[in-house]
């Protein structure tokens, strides 16, 4: 099953690293190690581990959540449930639980990555859920005028450093949500995609499946610089009127934060506040800092009245 799950995300996303069986820690439960067979690749330049399933061994969604998570605790690298079939209603399951999947000629969904596909014609995202990393970056791409419509995934692919694969699948994605459609070009048989609107209008549409890019947040004993942008409330009041104070929060990519020696403390009574994003924080707003509809979306989640205040002045003026 190994050879038909590589070759499956491979016509995916591109070229699949590795595939070999790997050791895991004898501290995970007997339940785990003996329900998969688990190898170690690389998918879209994560390394991940594929933990095919025993056939006689009982999963439900919410048990290969827990087991899952259990082994990506030792190995500190994501994990991915594979099965050579799956029940039309769990496979929206999994996705809203956030459990990376692949059935070999099915689907394949990978929010590690910001990557899914979807070769079984049938939905499997489901009402509320998010888009991946890959969608969110497109339409924002597209608000802040980093690219124009129509646009081809080669020019996507090129101005956020993901495969065509990848940018293809996310234009599948926006068009499930109706966010917009893909049409084929006349002079080839390539696709691109068109937004069903502009501006806040398309703000306002799409903002319902939009996610904070905040996967984590990490207490660190010393400012944090090459790589990390200034992030939260910080990065807000360098925009507005909020009090100015040196800044306490940083941001940087989730992917390949744990191999760059970051002196990481407990949050609680932290000096400074990293924040590790599903997507790089300044692919899209440079070498300044985040882009601002990403650090709008990063505060989703905070109360502070004065923030949302802040948060409505900019958006108000912003060049849409």
């Amino acid at each position: 099953m190994k050879d038909s799950i590589i070759r499956y995300l491979s016509e995916g996303f591109g070229r699949v690293e590795g595939g070999e069986s790997i050791t895991l820690p004898r501290s995970l439960p007997l339940v785990v190690t003996s329900g998969y067979r688990f190898r170690k690749c690389k998918v879209l330049g994560v390394e991940c581990i594929l933990a095919i399933a025993v056939e006689n061994a009982v999963h439900t969604p919410r048990r290969v959540q827990k087991q899952l998570a259990l082994v990506e605790s030792e190995t500190k690298m994501p994990v991915v449930f594979a099965t050579r079939r799956l029940q039309p209603h769990d496979k929206a399951r999994y996705v809203a639980l956030r459990v990376p999947l692949v059935v070999p000629g099915k689907v394949a969904y990978l929010p590690f990555a910001g990557a899914m596909q979807d070769t079984s014609r049938r939905d499997f995202v489901v009402n509320g859920s998010t888009v991946s990393a890959v969608a969110q970056q497109v339409v924002l791409a597209f608000l802040e005028h980093r690219i124009a419509a129509p646009v081809g995934a080669k020019e996507v692919a090129e101005l956020l450093g993901y495969s065509i694969p990848a940018v293809q699948n996310s234009f599948r994605e926006l068009e499930y949500f109706g966010i917009g459609e893909r049409n084929k070009r006349k002079s080839s048989r390539a696709f691109e995609f068109v937004f069903s609107d502009v501006g806040r209008r398309l703000w306002e549409k799409a903002r319902p499946f939009l996610a904070s890019p905040v996967r984590k947040v990490v207490g660190l004993a010393t400012q944090p610089h090459k790589g990390c942008v200034v992030a939260g409330v910080d990065a807000l009041a360098a925009l507005g009127r909020l009090n100015d104070q040196p800044p306490t929060v940083f941001a940087t990519a989730f992917d390949g934060f744990a191999k760059r020696g970051f002196d990481v403390v407990s949050t609680i009574g932290a000096p400074h506040l990293l924040q590790l994003w599903s997507y790089a924080p300044q692919r899209l707003g440079g070498d300044s800092g985040m882009d601002v509809l990403s650090l709008v979306l990063s505060l989703a989640d905070e109360r502070d009245d004065r923030v949302q205040i802040e948060i409505d002045r900019i958006l108000e003026g912003f060049k849409w």
